[in-house]
């Protein structure tokens, strides 16, 4: 059964099946038993599943950059090279984002403020009834002292927590300035953080994405550039040491319909110094969670975290380009470039065309110098 056939399997199931099961790989799987594993569980079942070869698609146009154009599909292709892109710059919006609830969100907030604080909070007040509690605690504090300043007086965890503290009191300060009112300052600045955590997990890592096969036809319209592109073809090498660290960071992606509320979990790590766990919640149910709209796609990822500035930093060698697939409506003068590229690498190529008895692409059984099409163009 084949991927197309196996999502069309999950959307007839009745409503609370199919928000029960999700597709990893390509197989079909309780999506409960997916959620129990860890990141080793996870991880080890990756690594026994890992397909030999992975896909890239690339657009093979120019774009602007510095005042120049550069061709950023050669340079991966000269280079052996994958970019480690932001989420926020994928095709999807919804892409790699972690489901917080405002609501909930607020209430944990306003109790973590208040513990910092140092003011008992009970648990079967209200979100009101503790905003109010706050709003008080910090009116009175001003009332006395004249300011904001130490109005946090629990002794900070860590750096990140007293960074946080001042934050606070300089947002304090900023919300006041703009309006005298003390519970809209509070309602701002909650607001204010959970637009920023969400922002912030979003931009945790950066990812390049694969595919396990060079005959999509969807991908070739979306990612290639209506098939004028190319697809490169690596093979994977997970004994050799220099991919190692490649290797290990490799992942499937979970095609499901339902997104887990991850807020109380990560409402607790905010602030906090990160851990594994921490890292693991947004790469699983973030990074590596997608709609089963997207599960034809088949995709695995490459994720590492971020960790500078420099954008050029994040092209990275990748695993042994071992084919080179070219798009059915590039250009001449396009595939003529692409295939002396391959040529001077020693890299095989071959050209992808439409099958003429069905809606699929395959290898052209005619090489790209010998055909019709463009032997005038050589």
């Amino acid at each position: 059964m084949n991927i197309e056939e196996l999502i069309f399997n999950i959307k007839q199931m009745a409503p609370q099946v199919s928000s029960t099961y999700c597709m990893v790989n390509g197989m079909i799987m309780p999506l409960s038993e997916v959620e129990k594993m860890g990141y080793e569980e996870f991880s080890l079942r990756s690594h026994i599943n890992k397909p030999l070869k992975l896909y890239k698609y690339f657009p093979n146009v120019l774009t602007e950059k510095d005042g120049k154009k550069v061709n950023y599909s050669v340079q991966a292709l000269k280079n052996n090279t994958v970019f480690m892109q932001e989420p926020k710059e994928f095709d999807d919006p919804y892409d790699s984002d972690i489901s917080l609830d405002y609501f909930t969100y607020q209430r944990l907030r306003l109790i973590e403020y208040c513990d910092r604080c140092q003011i008992d909070v009970q648990e079967n007040l209200s979100t009101q009834e503790i905003g109010n509690l706050f709003v008080g605690s910090l009116i009175k504090y001003f009332q006395e002292t004249g300011g904001v300043k130490g109005i946090v007086t629990k002794q900070p965890l860590n750096m990140i927590e007293q960074q946080a503290n001042e934050i606070l009191q300089n947002k304090l300060l900023i919300e006041l300035s703009k309006n005298d009112n003390w519970a809209r300052a509070v309602a701002k600045i909650i607001q204010s953080d959970y637009e920023e955590y969400c922002k912030n997990l979003k931009n945790t890592f950066r990812t390049s994405c694969f595919t396990t096969t060079p005959y999509s036809q969807l991908m070739w319209s979306g990612y290639a550039n209506c098939h004028k592109g190319f697809c490169i073809e690596y093979t994977l090498q997970p004994n050799e040491e220099k991919y190692h660290d490649l290797y290990a960071n490799l992942f499937p992606m979970i095609y499901c319909k339902v997104r887990p509320d991850m807020t109380e979990r990560l409402v607790k790590m905010q602030d906090k110094e990160p851990t594994l766990e921490l890292v693991w919640d947004i790469y699983f149910h973030g990074a590596l969670r997608k709609s089963i709209d997207w599960a034809y796609q088949n995709e695995w990822r490459l994720l590492i975290p971020m960790r500078c500035k420099n954008t050029e930093d994040y092209n990275i060698e990748f695993f042994p380009i071992t084919k080179v697939f070219l798009g059915n409506t590039m250009p001449n003068e396009n595939r003529k470039e692409i295939i002396e590229i391959c040529k001077e690498k020693n890299i095989p190529y071959i050209g992808v065309t439409r099958k003429s008895e069905v809606f699929e692409m395959e290898e052209c059984s005619i090489k790209c110098e010998e055909c019709p099409k463009y032997i005038s163009k050589y």
